[in-house]
Parts: structure tokens; C-alpha cells; sequence
């Protein structure tokens, strides 16, 4: 069978500015057949500041079980603090300082009856809040520090947004 080889000029010139062009471009590609592409990482910070879903939280001195039934929420932007009790929904003010003190509150609510655990539960809930004294945000999600008359617990929240590289 004969050699073919390339006769038309302008595709050979066209043939070896792409490759030339893919080589000035990024040289991995033209060192490596195929380009490897890297993990999806989920983005990090260390802002107060989005949408979180309360997880746990521990009273003075135990931790307190979370009612199924329940969705327990802060949303915290621009010095203002949002969600849900659980049975009512609140919002009211919030300042960071310095070392990542905070302050929450006072908090308004709406005013609406639920099942007695429900609302002994929120009770709790806006009361911790009202207490904050510090909080941290890491790879786990959110904790907020609170001390009562009662003595000190935690706070610990998930994130509600999906955070990614797109």
C-alpha cells in the first residue's frame, strides 16, 4: 500500500499552528495526551455570615435531643439575624467583635401555639441564642458558645447551602 502523506499545504500549516498553539497555551496539554481534571472542593470560610440548620445543642451541663419534627434555623447577614424557633419565626440583630465575640438580640417572634415539647424546645433555643457569648465556624459547620443564668452549652449548626467551584 503506497505512503500517503499530507499534499495540501494550508492543512499542514493549519495542523501545526493548532498544535504549536496548544503547546504556547498550556504545555501540560501538549506534554499530556489527556488532561487530568482536579476534585471539586467544597469552598471554605470562617464567615458567620449564611443560612445554618441547627443540629444539636446542649443545655447547661447535658446535651438536649433534637425533636424530629422540627426544623430550627439561623440565617445571620449584614447584622441581622433570621430563622425558625421550630413553631415561630424570629429575626432581630447581631454584632461580631474582635476574637469572634457575639452578640445576638433582642429577638422579635411571631406568636403562634404549638405542641408543648415544641415550644419548650424554641424556648430553649431563643433563650441560647439571646446568650451567645463566641462562635466558630470550621470544616463541621457552625458553633455558637452561649452562657445563661443557668450555666454554658452550645450551639451546633450545618450549613443549608450547597457551597461549590461553580
Amino acid at each position: 500500500m503506497p505512503n500517503k502523506t499530507l499534499s495540501n499545504p494550508s492543512l499542514t500549516a493549519f495542523i501545526t499552528a493548532g498544535a504549536l498553539g496548544l503547546t504556547l497555551i498550556n504545555p501540560a496539554i501538549a506534554q499530556h495526551p489527556v488532561a487530568k481534571t482536579p476534585p471539586l472542593q467544597m469552598a471554605q470560610s470562617s464567615s458567620l455570615t449564611g443560612n445554618w440548620r441547627l443540629a444539636n445543642m446542649t443545655l447547661p451541663g447535658s446535651p438536649m435531643p433534637m425533636l424530629p419534627s422540627t426544623d430550627l434555623t439561623a440565617g445571620f447577614a449584614n447584622g441581622r439575624v433570621s430563622g425558625s424557633g421550630g413553631c415561630n419565626r424570629f429575626n432581630g440583630s447581631y454584632k461580631t467583635t474582635g476574637n469572634q465575640q457575639l452578640s445576638i438580640g433582642p429577638l422579635a417572634t411571631t406568636y403562634k401555639a404549638c405542641e408543648e415539647g415544641v415550644m419548650t424546645q424554641e424556648a430553649n433555643y431563643l433563650k441560647a441564642l439571646q446568650a451567645a457569648q463566641r462562635y466558630e465556624v470550621n470544616k463541621d459547620g457552625l458553633q455558637i458558645f452561649y452562657t445563661t443564668d443557668q450555666g454554658t452549652g452550645v450551639l451546633r449548626f450545618v450549613s443549608q447551602e450547597v457551597r461549590g467551584l461553580w
